[in-house]
């Protein structure tokens, strides 16, 4: 038996994490000291511990981790919420790659012009918009002649 503080170490992560695990029911201590309230773990749950690590690096919440591990999920499941993850991760690739290049080309403007542009052209995408037109003919050129718009 280890206590959380040797346990910890041995997993290499936090006391306070292995409590909050406990909370959520991710990972219960073997036994806890009725008087004292102190958590003991045993060596064989370093495996599971270090299942919860590698599902959390892989970027799954901690309700998806508990699903997994508990076998909740089928394999066709499973390779439901990797695919899902890897489309994630790429989505987020791209967008880090895109402003890569923007950054790639700033420097490419300051070094060939010497510094940063004062105008900076940012493209948006808006919603729909109807609009309507009004054609006509003005009776001459001066100001009293051209009427309101509408």
């Amino acid at each position: 038996m280890f206590t959380i503080g040797d346990f910890a170490k041995h997993g290499r992560v936090s006391v306070r994490m292995l409590r909050h695990y406990d909370a959520i029911g991710l990972l219960r201590p073997a036994r806890v000291d009725p008087a004292t309230g102190y958590r003991h773990y045993e060596a064989g749950q370093l495996a599971r511990l270090n299942r919860v690590i590698a599902l959390k690096e892989l970027g799954f919440t901690l309700d998806q981790v508990g699903s997994i591990l508990d076998e909740r999920l089928g394999a066709e499941e499973l390779r439901g919420m990797l695919r899902l993850r890897r489309a994630e991760l790429e989505s987020a690739m791209a967008a880090a790659a895109a402003r890569l290049n923007q950054v790639e080309t700033r420097l490419l403007t300051i070094e060939s012009e010497g510094s940063m542009s004062t105008v900076d052209i940012v493209v948006k995408s808006l919603p729909p918009v109807r609009l309507v037109e009004l054609t006509g003919v003005a009776a001459g050129y001066e100001p009293q002649d051209i009427g309101p718009v509408i």
